[in-house]
């Protein structure tokens, strides 16, 4: 059976860090290189086109966070009273977290990101400064983006928290 447990864990890591590496792989080096050498409708353009790939493997590992997460959940309530409270009130924060990442992927991959993609529709690539309209929209996406970011690294923490039993 721990062989079991062992893989469920592995399963939960691996969608874990594809999602959360995946968003910080963008964050940290895409965009940046891409704010630097391309212009912002040409930016944008690239852009949704690899949030389109990665989204199938985003919410892909969604569903495998969430049904490997409660697994493993079950797993650890062979805990004693003291450690179960302690696992439990982190437990009860990394899933308020995750909750939270969710809806802002969801804002970002069926609210913000489609709007914008509208909203640069049949703008010139080489347009060198986006309508303020469109800039507001992409400010908005990039706001979103950041909270991901920063949520995701804290349900890291949470999760790191958890194991330690703290």
């Amino acid at each position: 059976m721990e062989i079991f447990w062992l893989f469920i864990r592995w399963i939960h890591v691996l969608a874990a860090v594809t999602w959360i590496g995946g968003n910080l792989t963008l964050a940290m080096i895409i965009v940046p290189y891409f704010r630097q050498n391309l212009p912002p409708v040409k930016r944008i353009l690239l852009l949704t086109e690899i949030g389109k790939r990665f989204e199938p493997i985003v919410w892909g590992c969604v569903f495998i966070l969430l049904f490997t997460g409660i697994g493993n959940v079950f797993e650890s309530l062979g805990l004693s009273d003291i450690e179960v409270n302690a696992y439990m009130r982190t437990l009860l924060i990394k899933l308020i977290l995750f909750i939270i990442l969710i809806i802002l992927t969801a804002m970002h991959s069926f609210v913000f990101g489609p709007k914008l993609s509208s909203a640069i529709e049949g703008l010139d690539e080489e347009l060198e400064t986006l309508p303020t309209d469109v800039d507001a929209i992409r400010k908005r996406l990039a706001f979103v983006s950041s909270l991901m970011g920063v949520v995701s690294l804290l349900v890291l923490l949470a999760a790191v928290a958890l194991r330690m039993g703290i």
